[in-house]
């Protein structure tokens, strides 16, 4: 655990809300491609809507018909996908689907995805496990198993889903990264660092990030370089901290996010001035980020600046009374 009693109280608080595995607001849009954050929006858990199970011809007859159980499965994905989803038809037809054959993983599969979409994530998880028991290497299932343990927070059982799905996809990675997410969420802070680091090996310079989907390749490399400067915060290497951080906000420089960790970092090392630069970086894109605003204070105060330090102050009183308060009680003290 990081070393904290050095630290202003409220710096300890933006600390834990970065770094600790209680901490996460979870992203509610499945459209496309959604990111859990935590909540200063620091690292964030890549996750894409799970892809509808494949309605395939393996079973046509002489004569080109689709065979009845594809039909079905076909309808139940026709369902989901619609401009406005008939989640009601779609689980009737995959159940119908897993009747009829119930060694059909595609129709677990469907299922789970339909729960996913809904939030409904004990019933995605049964799902989820069911098909990966009709078939072992169905990688489609893995992915949004994790996702749904993530949303459960059962982060260990989470994690061995993304182990599993490594294995089957050892060059995808967005899997590294979350798992090194993860990792930091379960204070396997060793861990994280090697995940991250594969991440970043894989991506490269040519690298792609998978499927090319909702995320692009920057998005993907900001996300392992947060997530790898979180893993290095935990185990007090605020150094590699620093430079994972930098590289973070290089390859992502509208992440004020990015910024805000390294100034946490900036601060913690001792390094105040840096640290005030990356609070004013966070807050020129989040203006109303009311951390940063707190933490620049605290920054200033520390090189003896308290007219500075009560700018800050002025600006915070409209975005968090009960903060701007305290920061007034530090500032008199």
């Amino acid at each position: 655990m990081v070393l904290l009693s050095r630290i202003p109280p409220l710096l300890v608080l933006a600390l834990i809300l970065i770094v600790s595995n209680v901490a996460v607001l979870f992203a509610q849009d499945l459209g496309g491609g959604v990111n859990i954050r935590d909540i200063m929006g620091g690292a964030a858990l890549i996750f894409r809507r799970p892809e509808n199970p494949i309605a395939s011809n393996r079973g046509r007859s002489g004569g080109g018909r689709m065979r009845e159980q594809d039909r079905i499965i076909a309808r139940a994905n026709a369902a989901r996908s619609a401009p406005k989803p008939r989640f009601s038809d779609a689980e009737r037809e995959y159940r119908l689907a897993a009747q009829s054959d119930p060694n059909d993983a595609r129709a677990f599969a469907g299922l789970g995805n339909i729960y996913v979409d809904q939030g409904r994530f004990p019933e995605a998880v049964d799902a989820y496990r069911e098909a990966i028991n009709l078939q072992s290497d169905y990688l489609d299932a893995y992915l949004p198993l994790g996702y749904a343990l993530v949303r459960l927070k059962r982060l260990d059982e989470a994690i061995e889903a993304y182990k599993a799905a490594a294995k089957l996809d050892p060059n995808n990675p967005e899997i590294y990264t979350n798992l090194g997410y993860m990792y930091n969420h379960t204070e396997r802070y060793a861990e994280a660092v090697k995940m991250c680091n594969e991440a970043i090996r894989l991506l490269g310079k040519t690298g792609e990030a998978f499927k090319q989907g909702f995320q692009v390749r920057e998005e993907v490399l900001g996300h392992s370089y947060k997530n790898l400067g979180n893993a290095y915060f935990g185990l007090r290497q605020y150094k590699e901290a620093i430079e994972a951080l930098k590289q973070a906000t290089a390859t992502d420089p509208s992440s004020a996010a990015g910024h805000f960790n390294l100034g946490l970092v900036y601060y913690v090392a001792g390094q105040h001035a840096e640290a005030a630069n990356s609070y004013k970086r966070a807050l020129e894109l989040r203006p109303g980020l009311a951390a940063a605003h707190f933490n620049l204070a605290l920054s200033y105060l520390s090189m003896h600046n308290q007219a500075a330090a009560l700018e800050q102050y002025n600006a915070l009183k409209s975005i968090n009374p009960a903060m701007a308060e305290q920061l007034y009680k530090m500032i008199k003290h």
